[in-house]
């Protein structure tokens, strides 16, 4: 592996001496002061080919950059763009393939052997959490999917939303009155209803007689499934719904994500926490 960036050598090294073993896993490092012209020109992917000692057309470019990406196709390589901004896929069109997030890389795609961390067709994250009083949501749960999703305000929540990508999420929910439950959730700006602003729509897979507006719902995060989608129909969408849910609730018997279920997070309350502190 290489990393060829227009920022300078010295900084790129800093960056990556943050993180242990980064600098260590690439065999070439390139700084756009190391090169006549930076991206868009295909120099600096050229270069570090040939510091890899591997033909131009045998090399797959990772960008989050539109000057990347045509760098990296003038270099006639084929390259996975994965936008630095939401939303700005339209930008990246000259990629041989846009995803959301390095989540969703399949590196078998292109010949490479596939990351071994994927579990049961999902995969495992550092667990994160966040809660807060259910809140009315837009009215579709129910109503238009026939799927109850106890929504969370993300209020205070913007810059740890930021932090995480769109897609499926699942793990844990803890009702302090009522105890925790399995859980599958959606981030992001579900593209099928046109929303304008990232929503978090927690599924608790669990049948409840009443509705809970109001009560403290603390989450814990454990895993991801797959990107946030657009679908072609409500019938499709409701479909693959129901299908994460089906994988969320078999995932969460492995052991890998069973432990989390007793974390005190899931049973303590919000408000007690509060007078604590």
């Amino acid at each position: 592996m290489a990393v060829a960036s227009n920022s300078p050598r010295v900084d790129i090294e800093s960056k990556i001496s943050y993180h242990q073993g980064w600098k260590e896993s690439f065999s070439v490092i390139i700084g756009g002061d190391e090169v006549q012209m930076g991206k868009p020109s295909p120099e600096i992917f050229l270069k570090a080919a040939k510091r890899l000692n591997v033909e131009p057309s045998s090399c797959l470019v990772i960008e989050d950059s539109v000057p990347g990406v045509m760098g990296g196709k003038a270099a006639e390589m084929e390259v996975v763009a994965v936008p630095s901004l939401p939303k700005a896929t339209h930008l990246y069109t000259s990629a041989d393939e846009v995803i959301n997030s390095l989540l969703d890389l399949r590196p078998e795609k292109w010949g490479l052997p596939p990351f071994q961390d994927w579990v049961e067709g999902t995969l495992p994250i550092e667990s994160w959490y966040m809660g807060g009083p259910v809140i009315k949501g837009f009215g579709r749960g129910s109503k238009v999917l026939g799927i109850p999703t106890a929504n969370l305000s993300t209020e205070g929540y913007t810059a740890l939303l930021s932090e995480h990508p769109s897609g499926v999420y699942f793990g844990w929910a803890g009702l302090p009155t009522r105890g925790v439950f399995k859980m599958v959730m959606s981030i992001g700006w579900n593209p099928y209803f046109n929303n304008t602003e990232k929503t978090v729509e927690p599924w608790l897979l669990h049948e409840f007689g009443e509705d809970f507006y109001g009560e403290e719902l603390r989450l814990v995060i454990v895993g991801y499934i797959r990107p946030e989608a657009n679908f072609p129909s409500l019938e499709s969408l409701i479909a693959k719904i129901h299908e994460d849910r089906e994988i969320a609730e078999r995932a969460l018997h492995l052991a890998i994500y069973l432990n989390y279920r007793d974390d005190p997070y899931l049973k303590s309350s919000l408000r007690a926490n509060s007078k604590q502190s």
